[in-house]
């Protein structure tokens, strides 16, 4: 079983998710750890995201392009560009959703990225942005 090497972080950034037929989307993802993260979404959102609101197509998760800005100070953010498949999707009220996200493939230095953003977050002096 894959274990988490960091625990899941409170987030509120922006990130943008390509759906297999190529649409962009605009999201905020709300937690963020070393293997993925969750966003919300209107119902509306998660229907483009997921066809017709089903993340399995043909017996495996959907999988989705994301880019994610992730702020480690005030004037500087790390980019990760990753092929993620969906994890879980859930409404939490009657016109939100909350999707969860793994990452299957990050590019380039996005991993490297991703673990300075969780450790900064995690530092006992951090400030939350």
């Amino acid at each position: 079983m894959n274990k988490k090497i960091y625990p899941r972080v409170a987030t509120r950034l922006p990130v943008v998710v390509t759906n297999e037929e190529g649409m962009r989307l605009k999201v905020v993802a709300i937690a963020t750890s070393n293997d993925g993260f969750s966003f919300q979404c209107s119902t509306l959102q998660r229907n483009m995201v997921t066809p017709g609101g089903c993340y399995i197509r043909n017996g495996h998760p959907v999988e989705l392009e994301v880019h994610l800005d992730l702020p480690v100070a005030s004037d500087e953010s790390l980019p990760v560009k990753a092929r993620c498949h969906i994890a879980f999707s859930r409404r939490v009220a009657s016109d939100r959703c909350e999707i969860g996200m793994r990452y299957k493939a990050i590019e380039g230095d996005g991993y490297k990225n991703l673990i300075r953003f969780i450790e900064t977050r995690l530092a006992p002096d951090a400030v939350v942005m």
